[in-house]
């Protein structure tokens, strides 16, 4: 199969259309498809993707890496990167076909209203959803993964803040993890880093921009709204950023 070459066609255009021509090619490739058997792990399919694109599709010296995963509509969804450029593609939970976009033949009326999403500090959407808790505490969710530079910025600030609350909320800490994803395909469509705070507030993205001093106010605030202001001595510090939460 011909090797991507720089500067001849645009990147998007050439890996999309190789990537579909690959497909047949990808699940008759013996030493891939042969050894796959059964349902494999999102990770372990996207990897297998990866490598496939690596090692027949790209030019020497051009690699793509795996910026996240996760199931879709009965297949995995996986984001990759080449050079400055990212890109959606599709796997079979086998592993075994390899395709670059999905059509949704389902679509919604364009004459059907779309709900306004309301948005809080931090760039938080809200829900109307009845907070989840484990063993009568709020549920906090982190989704990310250490191949996603956004994910290893907002993860330590995160970590950080929920252990001021150990005692009154359960952290799912799902950094290169395959738990909870019904509560990440509720709340994100794919995209890391996601923060979930007791399926009341949740954000897909870092909050990079606010820095990270104001963004562990703004976590610390948001978790505060859910704990009934405890621990006092945490919350304090925060009531003005409180007051503006709705």
């Amino acid at each position: 199969m011909t090797k991507i070459v720089k500067n001849l066609i645009p990147v998007a255009i050439i890996v999309a259309g190789l990537i579909i021509a690959g497909a047949l090619v990808f699940i008759n490739k013996g030493e891939i498809s042969d050894k796959v058997s059964g349902t494999l792990s999102p990770q372990q399919a996207a990897e297998k993707a990866i490598d496939y694109i690596n090692q027949n599709l790209l030019e020497q010296g051009t690699t793509a890496s795996l910026v996240n995963v996760a199931e879709e509509n009965g297949v995995y969804k996986f984001r990759l990167k080449i050079g400055d450029q990212e890109y959606d593609s599709y796997i079979t939970k086998n592993g075994k076909l390899l395709f670059a976009e999905g059509i949704y033949l389902e679509k919604v009326s364009e004459t059907q209203p779309k709900a306004q999403e309301e948005y809080t500090i931090g760039n938080f959407s809200i829900t109307k959803d009845e907070i989840c808790k484990e063993n009568e505490k709020p549920i906090v969710y982190f989704f990310g993964s250490e191949s996603c530079s956004h994910c290893k910025w907002e993860h330590p600030i995160v970590e950080k803040v929920a252990k001021n609350f150990e005692k009154y909320i359960s952290f799912h800490n799902n950094m290169d993890s395959d738990a909870d994803q019904d509560v990440f395909l509720k709340y994100s469509t794919g995209g890391i880093p996601a923060v979930v705070l007791a399926c009341r507030y949740y954000r897909v993205g870092s909050g990079e921009g606010a820095g990270e001093e104001q963004e562990t106010k703004n976590l610390t605030a948001l978790i505060c709204k859910l704990t009934d202001n405890k621990p006092s001595d945490i919350c304090d510090s925060v009531q003005d950023l409180i007051g503006q939460i709705k």
